[in-house]
């Protein structure tokens, strides 16, 4: 279970996550020595589109309150400007998710909006589109796309709550609950704790996402041992098909990274790029999880008091840090 605690939603740096059918939602800084730098050097999108301005870029992260650009080859994050709703101000942004097209949607824990880059640096525009939370309580952190022919014949919206389950959104705010990741064998839940990430591989769907595990009887709270593990497309889409919540835990991808409150993940080649978003004693992080499954820093952020929320790629990314199946 993640909790955005309301003392670390702060943020401090103020200037600084289709194929045929399309997205099934379609509603109209300077650097610093904590590692930000602006820099054109980053790699495009495969398809090079997106809505509003062309940006050549392929990973996202943000805070509650700006959004960055990362290229994977060279791990260079720009500041791109702060989320803006109208009138300057936006609700804490948790997540984001960016489709085949590049078009980048964001998520409160109540509402998805759709964002609209500027031509260079400054504010991102949010359009609200949806509310999404159903249950009393109910608050939403990951975000992702599936691609088309997952969970029907577009590309659709799955977001993960503070209850660790995984849900379709539908363009009208409607949820449909997909699942959870199981247990281990002492009854302990493993719960989503950060992030997902969709992607196609020798055309199959495949996800990955970041776990933990949590004691039903207790708060989940933070640990440092966030799990890497692949979702079982194929229980999500029967899940969403039977409308039956399944296991959707198909494997873990090693033991552990070693690192925790992994909130944004951008999976790239043999590699996944996530965003610690930061700890009682060490800053947030970049964090690069290996095919083992284990995590190495890349670069320390301290200038993001309240660390990183979240972080996308495209669905049309080239990932290859599982094994063909």
């Amino acid at each position: 279970m993640r909790h955005h605690l309301p003392l670390l939603a702060a943020f401090v740096l103020v200037a600084g996550c289709s194929d045929g059918g399309g997205s099934d939602f379609n509603p109209g800084g300077a650097a610093e020595d904590s590692g930000f730098a602006q820099s054109d050097a980053v790699a495009a999108f495969p398809d090079g589109g997106g809505s509003g301005p062309s940006r050549p870029t392929s990973i996202y992260a943000h805070s509650d309150g700006e959004l960055f650009s990362m290229d994977p080859a060279t791990q260079t994050i720009t500041d791109i400007g702060p989320f803006d709703a109208g009138n300057g101000s936006s609700p804490v942004i948790t997540d984001l998710a960016v489709n085949l097209a590049g078009d980048i949607w964001v998520n409160s824990e109540v509402a998805i909006y759709k964002a609209t880059l500027p031509s260079g640096t400054g504010p991102v525009q949010l359009t609200k589109v949806t509310n999404i939370a159903a249950k009393t309580g109910q608050r939403f952190y990951a975000l992702a796309f599936t691609p088309a022919g997952v969970l029907g014949p577009d590309e659709k919206l799955v977001a993960g709550d503070n209850a660790g389950e995984l849900y379709a959104i539908e363009s009208n705010g409607a949820t449909t609950d997909l699942g959870a990741f199981g247990t281990d064998a002492n009854g302990k839940n493993y719960e989503l704790s950060g992030d997902l990430t969709f992607y196609m591989q020798n055309g199959k769907a495949r996800g990955l996402g970041t776990v933990r595990l949590c004691d039903p009887n207790v708060a989940c709270g933070s640990t440092y041992n966030d799990m890497l593990v692949e979702v079982d497309v194929t229980a999500m889409s029967a899940a969403y098909a039977s409308k039956t919540p399944g296991n959707l835990r198909k494997q873990f991808v090693g033991s552990g990274s070693g690192y925790g409150r992994l909130y944004g993940i951008g999976a790239w080649n043999d590699s996944v790029y996530a965003f610690e978003r930061m700890g009682s004693t060490m800053p947030a992080q970049l964090v690069i999880i290996g095919p083992d499954g284990k995590g190495t820093p890349i670069k320390s952020f301290p200038s993001l008091t309240a660390g990183w929320s979240g972080a996308g790629v495209t669905t049309g990314a080239t990932v290859t840090i599982l094994p063909p199946n």
